[in-house]
């Protein structure tokens, strides 16, 4: 049975159940949001008694729903504080006016045992780059520790991390991390050797004719690694520019590439396919790029092209070993899936209840073939999280094969 067959086997299913209420579901492919206009109701006749076919139906879409076990859940987060003589006073102050509210996690990367994430810098957060263990004796929620010390977290200094959004591990076990800067700071890319003690490997400062110097005029978020045959590039969203950033590591160069359309706000990298897949800020579009045009210092700009359409706003989106598209939605309380290898089509992935949350999830693939989630859900006014896991048999787009 397809896919498209099994989704309207689900909605089949889901619509004998909800008569009694008077619901409906249709194929998502078809299914409009309010923002568009009311949903088409699935019309069709079964020859089976509909609370049968409603059964037989539902136990096919749960046979194929991935299974997400919850690992952690927290009602807030807390820091791992400096004790003894690793106190300052200004870690006692940066105590003081921590304000676990103002938490939202952005980014997620996964290595070894440790789940790395981003947070939006907001008044009462005092590090943007955390870690937190995978798993743990304890029943207690683990707490949030600064990445890779407190000491490259100070706010008076240049030199240290000022706000952390897109990261990747890759294959050789280094964490890259994008750095935004600040008003003081220029933007940075940071990339550490986890395998070596998390040993600051390489800084790279972006020049002012690839990325701006003043802050209002630059907007650094997501990133995606591309492994060649004796490199790693970098390709970065800088979403105000309206350009593609390209770093090189084995050159330490870094360069940009003018993408039309513009604001250009998530990536998802596939390799073997040689296409860089990327959403507009406000858009539902979803277009594509090979990556060839920007491997090319001298290509100045290159065209894009339309791959289709989801459904809602992507913010998030990532490709697995296997050619899978995930993405994640502003404001929505599902990720969909698209198998890249097929005409575009949008299938649901993972779908849970109220969330009331602007970006309700972060993700990430680790090399043991598990997909990890943060799932925040602010209904009823709260900031509570969960940290979930599904084993899908797939790793990270970057041990899929390069066309490079």
């Amino acid at each position: 049975m397809n896919l498209r067959a099994k989704r309207l086997f689900c909605c089949a299913s889901r619509d004998s159940i909800r008569k009694a209420r008077g619901g409906h579901c249709t194929p998502h492919s078809n299914r409009h949001t309010t923002r568009r206009g009311a949903a088409r109701e699935t019309r069709g006749s079964n020859k089976m008694s509909p609370f049968f076919a409603a059964i037989f139906l539902l136990g096919l879409c749960l046979a194929n729903a991935v299974n997400f076990t919850t690992v952690y859940e927290w009602d807030k987060f807390d820091f791992v504080w400096p004790s003894g003589a690793e106190t300052d006073t200004s870690i006692e102050q940066i105590k003081q006016n921590f304000n676990p509210a103002n938490v939202h996690l952005q980014y997620m990367a996964v290595f070894g045992e440790r789940l790395f994430l981003s947070l939006i810098p907001q008044p009462g957060i005092p590090a943007t780059l955390v870690w937190l263990p995978t798993s743990g004796t304890s029943t207690a929620p683990p707490k949030l520790a600064p990445f890779p010390s407190w000491e490259l977290h100070k706010k008076d200094s240049c030199e240290t991390i000022q706000a952390a959004k897109g990261m990747e591990v890759d294959t050789d076990g280094r964490l890259w991390v994008l750095d935004q800067g600040s008003k003081s700071c220029q933007a940075k890319l940071w990339i550490f050797d986890l395998a070596k003690n998390d040993k600051t490997e390489r800084v790279h400062q972006f020049p002012d004719s690839v990325v701006s110097h003043a802050i209002g005029s630059r907007w650094l978020l997501d990133m995606v690694l591309d492994k060649t045959a004796d490199d790693y590039l970098a390709y970065i969203v800088d979403s105000i520019s309206e350009h593609l950033i390209v770093y090189s590591r084995k050159m330490d160069k870094s360069w940009s590439v003018k993408m039309p359309r513009g604001n250009w706000f998530s990536l998802a990298l596939s390799p073997s396919k040689g296409q860089l897949y990327l959403a507009r800020d406000g858009s539902e579009e979803l277009y594509s790029v090979s990556v060839s045009e920007l491997k090319n210092e001298a290509v100045g700009s290159t065209a894009v092209k339309l791959i289709g359409k989801w459904n809602e706003e992507p913010y998030r989106m990532l490709i697995d070993s296997s050619n899978v598209l995930y993405a994640a939605f502003n404001n929505q309380n599902y990720l969909s899936k698209w198998n890249t290898s097929e005409p575009f089509s949008e299938q649901r992935f993972h779908e849970v209840g109220r969330l009331d949350a602007g970006w309700p999830f972060t993700f990430s693939l680790d090399t043991n073939g598990n997909f990890w989630m943060t799932e925040r859900n602010k209904s009823g006014g709260g900031n509570k999280y969960k940290l979930l896991k599904a084993a899908v048999g797939v790793k990270s787009y970057l041990f899929s094969t390069s066309t490079a």
